[in-house]
């Protein structure tokens, strides 16, 4: 796939935005795209509207925007394809934030005024509807923290403070933790500890005490900041 899609990629900056040809090879490169692994998903009714705004960025942007990050052309298309959907997914739901659901709120139903958790008793279906909406949050907080992983690895990519840059081994300064983190995370495929204590020259016991020691809780200090709030499992 990571041939073809470069072959489109190719043929739409060749032809002027708008001209024929160009609509033909971006009606095919977006074919492809919609087939990339790993985009984001939404069960928001609303989500194909989100979709298709990102599809319009996609055409009018990506020729002037997107840059490959990584080896695989694949991973860094859907990396910035889902850094513009992740936002219009949000936007959907930022309309509903101060909306919620309560098992006691005044409903008209027929002409009568009832509260919901009646309405749920009568129809003798109440176990399947709140179980249903038990899988509904579950799957809304997957979603949430698959765009926080997102957050998370473009912050481990751009390190606008220098954070992660300024936490180096005191005795080599090339062995920092944006560094370190990148191999592990970002490269692919991604390095082993040994690997990269060859590639920093250090020892691996002092790699992985600072990794360990100094890394892993920076790294989990800057997840809790982007608002991941889950045990400290996206890191090891």
């Amino acid at each position: 796939m990571a041939i073809k899609l470069s072959q489109l990629l190719q043929q739409v900056s060749e032809h002027p935005q708008g001209s024929k040809q160009w609509r033909r090879a971006m009606h095919h490169l977006l074919i492809e795209l919609q087939n990339l692994p790993g985009l984001l998903k939404s069960s928001h009714p609303d989500y194909l509207d989100a979709l298709n705004q990102t599809w319009e960025k996609v055409s009018r942007d990506i020729c002037c925007e997107f840059q490959p990050r990584s080896k695989s052309l694949e991973t860094s298309l859907v990396h910035w394809i889902n850094g513009y959907l992740y936002w219009r997914i949000k936007d959907l739901y930022s309309c509903n934030v101060k909306t919620s659901l309560s098992l006691d709120i005044p409903i008209n139903k027929d002409g009568e005024q009832k509260i919901l958790i009646d309405i749920l008793e009568d129809t003798g279906i109440t176990n399947p509807i709140l179980n249903g909406l038990d899988r509904y949050i579950e799957q809304l907080e997957q979603e949430e923290i698959q765009c926080l992983v997102i957050k998370i690895l473009d912050y481990l990519e751009k390190d606008p403070q220098n954070h992660l840059k300024n936490c180096y081994y005191p005795t080599n300064p090339h062995c920092h933790c944006q560094l370190i983190s990148q191999k592990r995370f970002l490269q692919e495929p991604a390095q082993t500890f040994k690997q990269i204590s060859q590639d920093l020259d250090i020892s691996s016991r002092k790699l992985m005490n600072h990794w360990y020691g100094r890394c892993i809780p920076l790294l989990q200090q800057i997840s809790s900041n982007l608002g991941y709030r889950k045990d400290n499992s996206l890191f090891s």
